[in-house]
C-alpha cells in the first residue's frame, strides 16, 4: 500500500494543477458563447465579425441581422432594386461597401447617410440609369466613389452635395449625354473626377459650386457649341482640360466666372468658330494651354491676362494677304512658327511663317504663262503683243 500510495499523490498533484491553471486561463479570456456572436443572414459568408460576402441573387435587401462591426461588406448580383434612405444605417463601422453587378435601379436621397467611416463605395455594372439628388449627399470622410459601367445617362443637380476630401469619383464608361445645372453643387475638395466620353451638352452652370478640384477633365465630347457660363462657379481648380472633343462654337462667356484655376488647357479639339476667348484677370486662370486643336476660322477677339500662355501646334486658316501676326492668337514671333496651316490645301501642314504669301500664289484666275511671268518678276505682255505673237506663229505654220 505504501508505494502505491506514493505514486498516486504526485500524480493527483499534477491533475489538480492542471485544472487549476487551465481553470484560471480559459476564466480570464472572453468567451465567445454562440448565443452572444451575431447570426450570419443565410444568404452570405461571414468570413469573420469584419468581413461579410452577401453575393446572392436570393437577396433582396440589406440585412438587418448583419452585426454593428461589418467594416467590410459585398452585395454584388444581390437582387437590390432601390436603395432607399439610410439604407445602411445599422453598419455605422463600413469602411468599404461593394454593390457591384446588382439589379440596382434607383438610390434615394441620402442613402449612405449614418456612414462616418466609410471610404471605398463601389456599383459598377448595373441599371442605374439616374443619379438622384441627394443621393451620394454627405459622405463626410469617403476617397473613392466608382460608378463605372452603369447606364447613368442623367446626374441630376446636388447629387453629391456635403461630400468632401474624395481622391476620385468615377463616372467612367456610362452613357451619360448631358451634364445638368448643379450637377456637381455642393461637392468639396474632390482630387479627380473622371466623366465618360460622348457628353453631348453641357448646360449653363453645370460645375457650379463645385469647389477644390485637383483634376477636372472633359474629354471625348461632341458638343454644337460651349455655352456662355458652362464653368461659372466652378472654384480652385489646379487644373481644368478639355481635350480630344467637337467643341463646335466657343460662345462669347463661356469661361466667365471661373476662379483661381491653376492652368486651363484646351488640346486637340476641333473647333469651328470662337466668338470671343477671354480669361480675364478676374477669372484667375493663372496658365493657359491652346495645343493640337484645329480651328477652322481665326477666333474673332482674344483676351488672355494670364501669367503662362502655350499657343502652338494648332492647325488654322492661312488667310490671303494677311500676317499670321495679325491673327488675334498672336502674342509672341513664335506664334507663326509653332502654329499651322489648315487651309488652303496647297499649304496645309505648313508652319504659318513658311506659307505667308504662298497660299494666295496660283490662287487668283489667269492663265498658266500669266503665273509663270508673275513668279519670275516680268509683267504679263499686253493683250495687243498676244494677238500679233499668235498671227506670227499661224503665218509660219502655212509657210
Amino acid at each position: 500500500m505504501g508505494p502505491l500510495y506514493r505514486l498516486r499523490l504526485p500524480v493527483a498533484r499534477w491533475v489538480w494543477w492542471c485544472v487549476a491553471c487551465c481553470g484560471v486561463a480559459l476564466a480570464g479570456a472572453p468567451q465567445l458563447s454562440p448565443s452572444l456572436a451575431p447570426p450570419c443572414p443565410i444568404e452570405c459568408i461571414c468570413l469573420s465579425q469584419s468581413q461579410v460576402v452577401c453575393n446572392s441573387a436570393r437577396l433582396r435587401g440589406v440585412p438587418a441581422a448583419l452585426g454593428a462591426g461589418v467594416a467590410q461588406l459585398s452585395l454584388a448580383r444581390a437582387d437590390l432594386r432601390v436603395l432607399r434612405s439610410d439604407a445602411f444605417a445599422h453598419l455605422r463601422a463600413l469602411r468599404r461597401l461593394t454593390l457591384d453587378a446588382c439589379n440596382l435601379t434607383r438610390i434615394r436621397p441620402f442613402a449612405f447617410r449614418g456612414l462616418p467611416r466609410l471610404k471605398e463605395l463601389y456599383i459598377q455594372h448595373t441599371p442605374l440609369a439616374t443619379v438622384d439628388a441627394f443621393a451620394f449627399a454627405a459622405l463626410q470622410n469617403i476617397t473613392s466613389i466608382v460608378l463605372s459601367h452603369n447606364r447613368i445617362a442623367q446626374i441630376e443637380g446636388y447629387a453629391f452635395a456635403g461630400t468632401n476630401f474624395l481622391r476620385l469619383i468615377s463616372l467612367r464608361n456610362n452613357p451619360l449625354r448631358r451634364v445638368l445645372a448643379h450637377a456637381f453643387s455642393g461637392l468639396g475638395d474632390v482630387a479627380q473626377i473622371e466623366l465618360p466620353s460622348g457628353i453631348r451638352a453641357v448646360e449653363p452652370l453645370a460645375f457650379a459650386g463645385l469647389e477644390g478640384v485637383g483634376s477636372l477633365e472633359l474629354a471625348y465630347m461632341d458638343l454644337p457649341a460651349l455655352l456662355p457660363d458652362t464653368f461659372r462657379g466652378l472654384l480652385r481648380v489646379r487644373r481644368l482640360a478639355l481635350r480630344d472633343s467637337d467643341l463646335g462654337v466657343l460662345r462669347a462667356g463661356c469661361f466667365d466666372g471661373l476662379q483661381h484655376v491653376e492652368l486651363l488647357e484646351l488640346c486637340n479639339n476641333k473647333i469651328d468658330r470662337v466668338e470671343e476667348l477671354a480669361l480675364v484677370q478676374n477669372n484667375s486662370v493663372r496658365a493657359f494651354r491652346l495645343t493640337g486643336n484645329h480651328m477652322l476660322a481665326s477666333p474673332e477677339a482674344v483676351t488672355l491676362e494670364v501669367e503662362e500662355a502655350e499657343i502652338s501646334g494648332n492647325h488654322l486658316p492661312c488667310e490671303c494677304g494677311r500676317d499670321p501676326l495679325d491673327n488675334p492668337l498672336a502674342l509672341s514671333q513664335q506664334f507663326a512658327l509653332d502654329n499651322y496651316c489648315i487651309s488652303p490645301l496647297k499649304v496645309r501642314g505648313r508652319s504659318l511663317a513658311s506659307a505667308m504669301g504662298g497660299a494666295c500664289r496660283g490662287e487668283a484666275g489667269g492663265s498658266a504663262r500669266a503665273r509663270a511671268a508673275a513668279a519670275a518678276g516680268r509683267p504679263p505682255p499686253p493683250a495687243a503683243h498676244r494677238a500679233l505673237l499668235a498671227a506670227a506663229l499661224a503665218a509660219l505654220a502655212t509657210y
